[in-house]
């Protein structure tokens, strides 16, 4: 039916019902239970709830018509009858509508209702009351017939207060106050929730009007380990350098190409373990890299040695996978370097991943150097630490941790058992990458150090990401 949309409301976002080929079972499933009309004369009364069939009035013909339902696009141009079905849920909630309508003439009216009045949606704001004894209130609302059952205070990852009546003051524990951060979430008696976070570096008033576009790519895991691939863009939070960025642009990053360098040990420590390694690796490969991926070899021995290079090819990959043989020390900061290198001028999404059974023992480069290197570099390093059955020192782990844990990615311990489950992991983390574009106005030094903190507005789900760049 021309000028007719049908819409669904799930919380705040409103997706469209109707499609063509799904049409005969959507306008069974979806019948309007009550009729909203809006016009400039007279007020909407009464509540409305489910699925509403919202019929505009312009005034005028020839009109065209632009719906706006809390601050979200659902008609554009609507011609006549003028009018859409929407799904405002079970209950009664607040919902702010705004019309325009517009003739060729150049004539155009807009006005605003609000439905629902008082009817308010669960929420919670929290803001600070005395910094100096770490108190601080969180405002909340809630549906009437959905109270409040209380307010939790969470610290990495963990509940450390509840406040179970309005109102909801409390006091951050010192030690949890000392990152300057705290995260609250408002829980309903039906279990609905609500989260919000106070950060104590503030609002940066930058004089420039200059801007720059940060890109990253972050991945999230729930509370049982598990990454998730189905958040959404909502409860995304950037903050760069204490200051709350922009996001402008936001996706799966599953879709973009992908450039991997493949790091396999092959120092004569994994002399017994090397064919386990490298059928590991050749799983990996054909599990992870599609149509327009590319894949470069590298090898950890007395100096790095580059198989192959970048490539489409997923016949030499493997090739020189399967050709890999064991001899030497471990030059692994080098052999990372040298990765480092040979994708910094991909347009590619970038990932290094890294075999190894020990510590460094040839490299040029020392840790700190590579440290350095690899956050300019900002691409993410996974590391899997496999015991091939030769003493190493815990140092070392640490310092994969590290590193891991600056640019993104993170670290296994494997064994011959477990390590294709172990590349696994690692596939389900690239797949399930989150690819965020945002804006700072706050463009610091030149080369200064920012820090990278992505937050969700959930404690039950924790983001990954690089943890810092250095300005340009």
């Amino acid at each position: 039916m021309r000028g007719s949309q049908h819409i669904c409301s799930r919380g705040r976002r409103f997706l469209p019902l109707l499609s063509i080929s799904l049409s005969m079972l959507i306008a069974s499933s979806a019948q309007a239970t009550s009729q909203l009309l809006l016009n400039r004369d007279d007020k909407p009364s009464g509540e409305f709830t489910g699925v509403v069939e919202l019929t505009v009035r312009p005034g005028f013909d020839d009109a065209r018509v632009t719906i706006v339902v809390d601050g979200q696009k659902l008609a554009d141009g609507l011609r006549s009858p003028y009018r859409v079905t929407v799904d405002f849920g079970p209950a009664p909630v607040e919902h702010k509508i705004s019309v325009t309508a517009y003739a060729s003439e150049k004539r155009r009216v807009q006005w605003h209702e609000t439905i629902n009045r008082g009817h308010l949606p669960l929420s919670v704001k929290l803001r600070p009351v005395d910094l100096l004894n770490r108190i601080f209130d969180a405002d909340v609302t809630s549906p009437a017939d959905d109270p409040v059952q209380g307010v939790e205070v969470w610290d990495a990852g963990k509940v450390i207060a509840t406040v179970t009546a309005a109102p909801y003051r409390f006091a951050v524990p010192e030690p949890s106050f000392r990152q300057q951060f705290v995260q609250v979430t408002a829980k309903t008696k039906s279990g609905a929730e609500a989260a919000d976070f106070w950060s104590g570096s503030g609002d940066v008033h930058a004089e420039s009007v200059e801007v720059r576009t940060v890109p990253i790519f972050v991945s999230v895991v729930d509370g049982n380990g598990v990454t998730r691939d189905d958040i959404d863009r909502s409860l995304f939070r950037v903050l760069d350098n204490g200051a709350e960025g922009q996001i402008l642009e936001f996706g799966k990053a599953f879709d973009q190409p992908i450039s991997i360098a493949l790091i396999l040990d092959a120092s004569s420590s994994m002399t017994y373990s090397m064919e386990d390694a490298t059928r590991a690796a050749r799983g990996f490969v054909q599990r992870t890299l599609k149509q327009g991926d590319r894949c470069t070899i590298f090898t950890v021995r007395d100096v790095p040695r580059r198989e192959v290079p970048l490539t489409t090819d997923r016949g030499a990959i493997e090739t020189a996978i399967t050709s890999i043989r064991a001899a030497g020390r471990t030059s692994l900061y080098d052999s990372i370097s040298s990765a480092l290198r040979e994708l910094r001028s991909e347009k590619n999404r970038r990932a290094i991943v890294i075999l190894s059974d020990g510590g460094d023992t040839s490299s040029i480069l020392t840790f700190d150097e590579i440290d350095r290197v690899s956050k300019e570099a900002g691409i993410p390093l996974y590391f899997i630490a496999f015991d091939s059955g030769e003493p190493s020192q815990p140092q070392e782990l640490d310092r994969m941790n590290y590193l891991a844990g600056e640019t993104g990615g993170f670290v296994v311990t494997a064994s011959a058992t477990n390590l294709q489950a172990k590349y696994r992991d690692i596939e389900k983390d690239l797949r399930a990458q989150y690819a965020i574009r945002y804006q700072i106005t706050d463009l610091g030094e030149h080369n200064q150090w920012r820090k990278v903190r992505v937050l969700l507005k959930s404690p039950k789900l924790t983001a990954r990401t690089i943890r810092g760049y250095f300005a340009p």
